[in-house]
């Protein structure tokens, strides 16, 4: 049973780490949003994986699960803590420097550092991120990621395994996706979670994998 347990966790532990999953707007002081949220490497056809194991890359080939918590301290700073199976975990700061009430589309930066327990070593990370709201209950948000972690793609190979990953890399992103929310006042729905967001990344390295994620918040 410990085994079946373990096995699980330790699979997830070996996952992608490429994810933003938030919009440019900051929260009001003392307002606190959290979401969870999964992201899922994909290639066009095997042979591009193939290709990229081929050229000493290694592949993406695992999901990523992670979550965050961020409070409101001003009307255009939070702090919160954030982490992921692929990242670790740790504190970032969230500063929105455009705001869509007084010019086309909100604009923000985000920051923060994470410790890895099995690489052993810490994870730094900032997304630049842009957003225009579609609607009361929509927003699109795209913008870029530079990240310092573990180099997950080695897993591709079979000599490989998860405690051998020490080294951690420079990654850049791009990525796109769609906030969505729901009214709060339907009964019928308040069983489902307040938000959604989507959002696809590609990774600016040679053989890339599109990800795909999904989150819902609270």
């Amino acid at each position: 049973m410990r085994k079946l347990l373990i096995f699980p966790f330790i699979f997830l532990l070996q996952g992608c780490f490429f994810g933003t999953f938030q919009t440019a707007e900051s929260l009001r002081p003392g307002d606190v949003n959290a979401g969870w949220y999964v992201n899922i490497p994909l290639y066009f056809d095997a042979s591009t994986r193939d290709e990229s194991k081929q050229s000493g890359n290694g592949a993406y080939e695992y999901p990523n699960v992670g979550g965050y918590l961020l409070y409101g301290a001003s009307n255009r700073i939070g702090f919160g803590i954030r982490g992921s199976f692929g990242e670790g975990i740790g504190p970032f700061t969230k500063i929105q420097f455009l705001d869509e009430k007084s010019t086309f589309l909100s604009g923000a930066i985000m920051a923060g550092m994470a410790y890895h327990p099995v690489a052993q070593g810490i994870s730094l990370r900032g997304d630049l991120v842009f957003s225009k709201r579609l609607s009361l209950y929509s927003s699109i948000y795209w913008g870029w990621t530079v990240l310092r972690a573990p180099d997950y793609r080695r897993l591709a190979y079979d000599n490989v395994k998860i405690g051998d990953i020490k080294d951690f890399k420079e990654f850049n992103a791009l990525f796109i996706g769609v906030d969505l929310k729901r009214k709060r006042g339907s009964s019928y729905f308040k069983k489902i979670p307040f938000g959604m967001t989507m959002e696809f990344t590609v990774p600016l390295t040679k053989y890339p994998a599109i990800f795909w994620g999904f989150q819902f918040t609270r």
